[in-house]
């Protein structure tokens, strides 16, 4: 088994030289007698627990944790303080900055041993259950995914001509998320509403979804309801709040004139601005019951002219490059149905 990485830090050699003979044979030992060396070996290495004396010439105790806490990498080291200062108001003041331990000088070898040893035990106990969130973590995303999927494949079985829209769809949702410059966890969120987005389909009658040429006004009436059915089914998954806004405000336009609600504008939740604009385009270059594709360059031009009308003009600037650098070009290719959870 890995031994430890014990960092102690002390202007003192004979503490350093007690130190060593309680913890060396236990753990790896790493030794420093100033707090600048302290930086210097955090920078390179990261230790398991780092032992610091608290009053050092130069920079203290405290200041090096300080300093060595700015790096978020960091955070999570477990800080013990050696000092002869044992009044109460220090020790607090220790524990407030986030120090695990307190231990006094003169150093007890018998405490010293205990004291980390309990410690130690403790950060492993933290890294099993940390290690066992994560995977429980895991497995929960992976279900939602291949629940999501399964979602996807009964709103694209009522109506074969759309066979991967939504795919499609979430895949130009995502790549505009990324060149926005969401983080990882909000563009999978992007992703896995753009998958969903059409959900409310499954209450519109087939008869209309189905139906060649052009709709009266009752049955597009109906279509748009699909929007706030969505929004709906979708707002039940609590824990996955964000679905229901990319399936109830996709249809909103940036001029306050779309539905459900006539939102305007920033008033439009960007997930849904975003969804808005690969939804279209999708819809443009794609063969429908009423209409034949559009070549990408007619599309293409239909995406600017609706540029500060129907969509957020800075998501329409986003998505021309997108299309410019051959991003748009390589997820309209895909040829597979859905994308499977990532191992």
């Amino acid at each position: 088994m890995k031994k430890h990485t014990i960092l102690a830090v002390d202007d003192d050699r004979t503490n350093l030289q007690i130190v060593r003979d309680v913890l060396e044979k236990d753990y790896d030992l790493q030794l420093a007698i100033s707090g600048e060396m302290a930086l210097r070996f955090v920078s390179r290495r990261r230790p398991d627990l780092i032992l610091m004396d608290l009053m050092m010439p130069g920079m203290d105790g405290k200041e090096t944790m300080r300093r060595i806490r700015m790096e978020n990498a960091n955070q999570k080291i477990p800080f013990v303080f050696l000092t002869a200062n044992q009044s109460p108001e220090e020790e607090a003041a220790c524990l407030d900055m986030g120090a695990s331990d307190f231990i006094s000088k003169p150093i007890v070898p018998s405490v010293l041993e205990r004291r980390i040893s309990r410690i130690m035990e403790l950060e492993d106990f933290h890294h099993d259950l940390e290690a066992k969130v994560e995977e429980k973590t895991r497995q929960y995303q992976e279900l939602a995914l291949e629940s999501i999927f399964a979602i996807v494949n009964i709103i694209e079985a009522k109506d074969e001509i759309t066979e991967g829209h939504s795919v499609r769809v979430a895949g130009y949702s995502m790549a505009l998320a990324k060149a926005m410059g969401y983080d990882e966890q909000r563009v999978e969120e992007v992703y896995q509403t753009g998958l969903l987005h059409d959900v409310g389909k499954i209450g519109i009658p087939d008869l209309i979804l189905k139906k060649e040429g052009k709709l009266t006004n009752e049955e597009y009436g109906e279509i748009k309801e699909h929007t706030s059915i969505g929004g709906h089914i979708l707002a039940a998954i609590e824990t996955m709040g964000y679905l229901a806004d990319g399936a109830k405000y996709h249809h909103e336009r940036y001029d306050g004139t779309g539905y459900p609600q006539g939102l305007k504008g920033d008033e439009i939740p960007e997930i849904g601005r975003i969804i808005a604009v690969a939804d279209v385009f999708d819809a443009l270059v794609s063969k429908r019951h009423y209409k034949e594709p559009m070549d990408t360059e007619a599309a293409r031009n239909e995406i600017i002219r609706g540029s500060g009308t129907q969509f957020d003009p800075k998501i329409v600037e986003v998505f021309l490059k997108l299309m410019d650098d051959g991003t748009v070009d390589r997820i309209r290719s895909q040829s597979i149905r859905v994308r499977e959870p990532e191992e």
